[in-house]
């Protein structure tokens, strides 16, 4: 999905083991929403991960339980 960020609430709304591929304007967008997402592992009681490509400012993230 084409966004300007990753937000608190797209990640909330996403179910243990989906993954969602972000289209981010920039790599700073990139490492942003990636931060964003390891923060939020903490308040939710599960673990995301993370594959950036940087080349095409993309960011998949993949929910899942501890």
């Amino acid at each position: 999905m084409k966004t300007e960020k990753v937000t608190r609430e797209e990640l909330r709304s996403m179910e243990m083991g989906e993954s969602r591929t972000f289209e981010l304007p920039n790599a700073q967008a990139c490492d942003n929403g990636k931060s964003v997402a390891y923060q939020m592992q903490n308040l939710l009681g599960c673990k995301f991960s993370v594959t950036t490509d940087y080349t095409a400012n993309k960011l998949t993230i993949t929910k899942n339980a501890l």
